[in-house]
């Protein structure tokens, strides 16, 4: 039933963003064909949200070991790289056209803004009933973390539709005063803030995925508070090899080699050390913990090993 609200969102989003553009293109709009294309970055972030629901669980296989959990990012860079692209443009072309405003069909605006209204209003409905709906399983499942993310999820897709209304209440409006007053240079404005928005909403998502395709370390853990939680049992003689990163808006790694500086050690106090710092990484965020655990006395003998084949 939830994937098939979401096709219904995104149907109702395809068919605002071909008619926005078909009639911008008549009626010389850029304001209705640029929120054409903040409309095309929203229903692939809802199309993201949908592969989600429907391939979330896939099984990693002996190839992809770590499944498609980049694909979030991936697709979220590519979007937002595009939309800060043609917004740019957009913005480049709308200063000549202040300065030199053409003839606008306001006709087209006021009609196609106010079916725009209704269905980015609608689908912003299908999407805050998903939430309340997904809140209310919450509040009944022990399952913490999923559900926590997927009503952030579905919320900051209401949150997209919500907005998109709300633009296209602005078209309207614009092509009310056109359509009045022939005040055709509005259509520029409406197009530079529009587009200025876009890139202010867009800008986050976009250094986000980036960062998170380059693997760093985006978490927001300090040296001094990880050092604490590692250090802690007064075992750890040294750390090195670590890496902290993001893959995906719901998965948090981090993994480190610990040198430990008693030889006798055995494997269950190895995991009275680790354990404890796994718990209190978990309570940090992270869902995804390797620590390899290693002596002073083998770490040197290694290192000899790998000299030796040098």
């Amino acid at each position: 039933m939830k994937a098939k609200k979401i096709l219904l969102i995104i149907f109702f989003n395809l068919a605002i963003i071909i008619a926005e553009i078909i009639f911008g293109f008549i009626s010389n709009s850029f304001a209705l064909i640029a929120d054409a294309l903040h409309n095309t970055g929203d229903v692939i972030a809802i199309v993201i949200t949908y592969i989600a629901l429907r391939f979330g669980t896939s099984s990693p296989t002996f190839q992809f070991t770590f499944g498609f959990i980049k694909a979030e990012m991936m697709a979220a860079f590519t979007n937002t790289l595009f939309l800060l692209l043609t917004m740019l443009y957009m913005i480049y072309e709308s200063i000549g056209r202040f300065f030199a405003p053409e003839v606008i069909a306001p006709e087209y605006m006021i009609v196609v803004g106010m079916i725009a209204v209704v269905a980015n209003g609608v689908s912003a409905y299908l999407l805050h009933a998903m939430g309340v709906e997904e809140h209310h399983h919450h509040d009944h499942d022990h399952e913490h973390t999923a559900h926590h993310h997927g009503d952030a999820n579905i919320t900051s897709a209401y949150l997209h539709m919500l907005a998109d209304a709300l633009v296209s209440v602005g078209v309207v409006i614009a092509g009310i005063m056109i359509y009045y007053f022939q005040i055709y240079a509005i259509d520029a404005v409406l197009t530079i803030l529009f587009s200025l928005y876009i890139i202010k909403h867009s800008f986050p998502l976009f250094k986000r995925s980036f960062l998170s395709l380059m693997d760093a370390n985006t978490i927001g853990i300090t040296p001094e508070e990880l050092e604490k939680i590692i250090f802690a049992s007064g075992h750890v003689a040294s750390y090195h090899d670590l890496h902290i990163h993001q893959p995906s808006s719901k998965l948090n790694f981090i993994s480190f080699h610990i040198l430990l500086d008693d030889e006798g050690i055995t494997l269950r106090e190895c995991e009275e050390i680790t354990c404890p710092m796994k718990e209190k990484l978990k309570k940090l965020g992270f869902n995804h913990i390797l620590i390899e655990v290693d002596t002073l006395t083998n770490e040197a003998a290694h290192q000899k090993c790998v000299i030796a084949e040098q």
